[in-house]
């Protein structure tokens, strides 16, 4: 896991929790010595998700896992470093490398319709990397880093998947403006054109992903 692609806030809070699992101040924790399993698990307490391991990759969950990741192209659920688990009424439950980056969700739901929220579980890059390669041996791939953001398509109008109303694409939640602007008070986060430009971005990834699977079915 790359630290460096987890938000600030989040990392700081793993630090603390192991710190204070170890029974030492935080400037004394030597970030060194953290290992994998011992980072893993209080990323996995600070988020409040469920953590799997290589070990938890069972023949039955495997099973839970190739209907949902059949739906998929290889590519997108390493792109996303994700792989759906299951479906349990309008809510879908992944397993992801970095659940905290809010446009998985986003696409998540635009795809897996009529599903209204994600519950994430937590697995290492390696474990994913596992889990990927015993889904789809053949077509296995290295993961990327975590962290991953599609890039925004330059589309001005909206691509939506076909038989898809306005009303049912994925609301705003990221802010695009720069971080470094100072922001006034009372002014929106995001302007009507960084709105425009993320529902370019999730319509348009949630229309790729549709349209593979359209493929796939022909």
């Amino acid at each position: 896991m790359n630290a460096a692609d987890i938000p600030s806030q989040t990392l700081a809070e793993v630090y603390q929790a192991i710190a204070e699992r170890r029974g030492a101040g935080l400037t004394a924790l030597d970030k060194q010595s953290v290992n994998e399993a011992e980072f893993m698990a209080a990323l996995a307490y600070v988020l409040g998700v469920p953590l799997i391991e290589v070990e938890d990759l069972t023949d039955a969950l495997l099973s839970n896992c190739r209907p949902l990741a059949a739906e998929l192209e290889t590519d997108a659920l390493r792109d996303y470093q994700i792989v759906p688990l299951a479906r349990r009424a309008e809510t879908l439950i992944v397993i992801s490398s970095c659940p905290w980056n809010p446009i998985t969700a986003e696409v998540l739901l635009g795809y897996f319709q009529p599903c209204s929220q994600v519950k994430f579980v937590l697995a290492s890059p390696a474990c994913l990397r596992e889990l990927l390669n015993r889904l789809k041996p053949a077509e296995q791939k290295d993961i990327v880093s975590a962290g991953y953001v599609p890039k925004p398509c330059h589309a001005t109008p909206i691509v939506m998947p076909p038989g898809t109303k306005s009303a049912d694409l994925p609301k705003a939640t990221a802010p695009l403006a720069p971080s470094n602007v100072p922001q006034k008070p009372n002014e929106p986060l995001l302007t009507p054109e960084d709105v425009t430009r993320l529902m370019n971005v999730l319509a348009g990834e949630i229309h790729r992903l549709v349209q593979q699977k359209s493929q796939r079915s022909l």
